[in-house]
């Protein structure tokens, strides 16, 4: 028997965490996306400077608030608690 909330030891792959160097799966998506955009429209040069920027910016975010990119994915689907549209 394991407590609550300790991970299972049945697979231990669905135990690791997604983050690389420090950034989320989603972060990474987000500035590959970004840094590709910038390639394909013709600034190959400002895409290569983009890319090590942004990921450093983010790691650096990520050091001082672990949590922010998660929560702010999260707050993108929540809706207001008070909602003047519903009295």
């Amino acid at each position: 028997m394991t407590k609550r909330g300790e991970p299972l030891p049945i697979n231990q792959a669905l135990n690791r965490p997604r983050a690389k160097l420090g950034l989320d799966l989603t972060a990474w998506m987000a500035i590959l996306f970004v840094c590709v955009t910038v390639f394909l429209v013709g600034f190959r040069f400002l895409a290569m400077m983009t890319f090590p920027a942004l990921a450093i910016g983010a790691w650096l975010i990520v050091r001082k608030h672990p949590k922010m990119f998660q929560l702010w994915g999260l707050s993108l689907n929540q809706k207001s608690y008070y909602d003047p549209r519903k009295h």
